[in-house]
């Protein structure tokens, strides 16, 4: 192999263990999120089937096969409305994270998705209003770290939330929104083993 060849597989190496603590610290995230919401949830869930069992009635005249297919079909619609807004409740819990907190999850998405050479971390307008004294030195600290010179961009971001990466014409978007969309089908499959077993 190459010397170019190496460092390609390097960096290969490194985005698949980075992407692998990306999943973990999400899978940690859930579960213990979904466990916090389960009791709402199981609530919500008793009502839901409660109403399914009424749609139940009203279609007593039809065949007990279509019943016990329209009945699945529901409860299934129900659950996956529950599993969407227990994650969109679990993105919004971190959003809504005290600033220290919400920074210190910045900070590890950072770690994480940092590249070497010159760029800027972009924020919203709320989080460039409410950064915490030295935050943008442990910026350049994690930055310094990977060979790499950030600056935060004082110019706000059109993003609700998170930070978006630009390296010259290379934009790496790590707003929660993203962060959670390509990961979606895990945390589904997470919420989903929580909440109903």
């Amino acid at each position: 192999m190459s010397g170019l060849d190496n460092i390609v597989e390097e960096i290969r190496n490194q985005s698949k263990q980075e992407a692998n603590e990306i999943l973990k610290e999400a899978d940690v995230f859930c579960k213990d999120y979904m466990n916090k919401i389960k009791k709402d949830v199981e609530v919500e869930v008793v009502s839901i089937e409660k109403k399914a069992l009424a749609d139940r009635k009203l279609y007593e005249e039809k065949t007990v096969s279509g019943m016990e297919f329209l009945e699945r079909n529901s409860i299934l619609r129900a659950k996956q409305q529950v599993i969407e807004q227990a994650i969109d409740k679990a993105r919004e819990s971190i959003a809504g994270l005290n600033d220290e907190e919400y920074f210190n999850v910045l900070e590890k998405l950072l770690r994480k998705n940092v590249q070497q050479g010159k760029g800027k971390i972009c924020f919203s307008k709320k989080d460039l209003d409410r950064i915490p004294n030295g935050f943008e030195d442990r910026v350049k600290e994690i930055v310094a770290e990977n060979q790499g010179e950030l600056v935060i961009d004082k110019e706000p971001a059109n993003i609700k939330d998170g930070f978006v990466l630009v390296y010259g014409e290379i934009e790496e978007n790590c707003t929660l929104k993203a962060l959670f969309d390509s990961n979606i089908d895990r945390i589904k499959d997470i919420a989903n083993k929580q909440l109903f077993g």
